[in-house]
């Protein structure tokens, strides 16, 4: 028996009524399909019905026997294929790709962490494979832009950033003559792949228009053409655009992304500087049209890298209690204000634990909350008057009212935070984190 097939044991297995054969192929089975759980419990199945045969059992009898037997074995962790284990466990995962071209094959391999998985990015990246414009929106602080830079991460491509607002003019969308000569415009060294000299980059292209609602509507319809062309084909030919001076601009790698802080085609009196726009430009971002919310879980475990929680738990509170009182027009908490203070936080600590002898900085540009090597600025600051995280909330706190800052602080009980802050600083830096503070930040997200 040792050369017959699986497909030949099945057969025989069938079509025998010799139980001492039958249970001399069932052990034979199940050593071939030994580690193939989908097949060991075929057999067992099948010995199931066999014995229900055996025993004159009728068919609810039979349907009972194998009920209970699949609900006896539940899937677990462990029974999962190592990708998904990865994937659910938001640990990098590597998954290689084969890109047919027409008679060429590109292997392409990409390691996926929990910045590229987010449910937002993976629409996004879909848009770009479809070559659909992006428009999102959303409140202060959302990570709009942050968002817009990972997808140019993903990419590996190059980022033109046009910052809208009413002075936005034709002649840094699409070029024109200034007394220096004729300048390109940003819109179109995006879409041809150009350097600012009209010359090929030989990369692809995100085009950002940042605060699209701030522009004016009648630059804005300068937008519509390369809006509409950078996703058609005519007869099979890919669309172009011209610039300032007429020439005709053929479409490179491009994929065009707007911010805005509310829909383009309504007047939001939070956002005194949005204009209404035209349903044309709207009209351009038909079907990609998404709202951005905070994203906790990846803003502390993706961004902040889960240090330290007493200030993001804090730095949550008080975003928070800024959006409930509405004083949004006034400061937000984004990302960067978490980042800026997490920062200071760090250089405060080395200078202290330094004490003004020889000053020992771990450089991890990877890492947000790395002091930058500068060896002038490490060697001169002071442990007596090193900036403090309070230094940092005082100065955001003036950017409201002295009235709005009160509401604020008492809200989030700034004093008694204040006093958590002076702890934290007698204790070690990889001991900052209390399993009740990991706690509250669950909560959080």
């Amino acid at each position: 028996m040792k050369n017959i097939t699986k497909k030949e044991l099945l057969d025989i297995a069938d079509t025998t009524d010799n139980p001492v054969v039958q249970e001399m192929l069932q052990k034979k089975l199940q050593d071939e399909f030994q580690g193939d759980v989908i097949a060991q419990k075929m057999i067992q199945l099948s010995q199931l019905l066999s014995s229900a045969g055996n025993s004159n059992l009728d068919e609810a009898e039979v349907k009972r026997i194998v009920r209970e037997e699949i609900e006896t074995e539940k899937i677990t962790f462990d029974n999962l294929d190592d990708t998904i284990k990865k994937l659910l466990s938001n640990q990098p995962t590597q998954v290689t790709l084969n890109v047919k071209q027409g008679a060429s094959i590109r292997v392409v391999t990409r390691t996926l962490d929990q910045s590229i998985t987010r449910p937002i990015v993976q629409l996004v990246l879909s848009d770009v494979l479809a070559r659909n414009n992006v428009y999102l929106y959303g409140g202060a602080g959302t990570g709009k832009t942050y968002l817009a830079k990972t997808i140019q991460d993903v990419l590996d491509w190059d980022i033109i950033t046009v910052n809208c607002n009413q002075f936005t003019s034709a002649l840094e969308l699409i070029g024109g003559q200034t007394i220096d000569g004729y300048q390109e415009g940003k819109v179109i060294r995006a879409f041809g792949n150009l350097k600012a000299d009209g010359t090929p980059t030989g990369r692809g292209c995100v085009l950002l228009l940042d605060e699209l609602p701030k522009i004016d509507p009648n630059t804005a319809g300068i937008l519509n053409n390369a809006l509409a062309s950078v996703g058609e084909y005519y007869k099979g030919v890919a669309s172009a655009i011209q610039n300032a001076k007429g020439d005709i601009i053929q479409r490179g790698d491009c994929f065009i992304m707007a911010t805005g802080n509310s829909l383009l085609n309504t007047k939001d009196a939070e956002y005194e500087a949005n204009f209404k726009q035209d349903l044309s430009l709207q009209d351009r971002f038909a079907g990609s049209t998404y709202r951005v919310s905070i994203d906790r879980k990846f803003e502390w475990e993706g961004i902040l890298l889960k240090q330290w929680a007493f200030i993001y738990i804090y730095l949550s509170k008080l975003r928070d209690a800024i959006t409930e009182e509405g004083f949004t027009s006034k400061a937000f908490v984004s990302i960067r204000l978490m980042q800026s203070v997490q920062k200071t936080y760090n250089v405060f600590r080395q200078v202290k634990q330094a004490n003004g002898s020889v000053k020992d900085f771990t450089v991890e540009p990877d890492l947000s909350f790395t002091p930058a090597p500068i060896d002038s600025a490490l060697i001169s600051v002071q442990s007596t008057t090193v900036k403090t995280i309070q230094n940092s909330l005082d100065e955001f706190f003036s950017l409201f009212t002295s009235e709005q800052a009160d509401i604020l602080k008492t809200k989030t009980d700034y004093r008694g935070w204040l006093d958590i802050v002076r702890e934290k600083n007698k204790m070690p830096m990889d001991k900052l984190n209390t399993p009740q503070e990991l706690s509250e930040i669950d909560s959080i997200i």
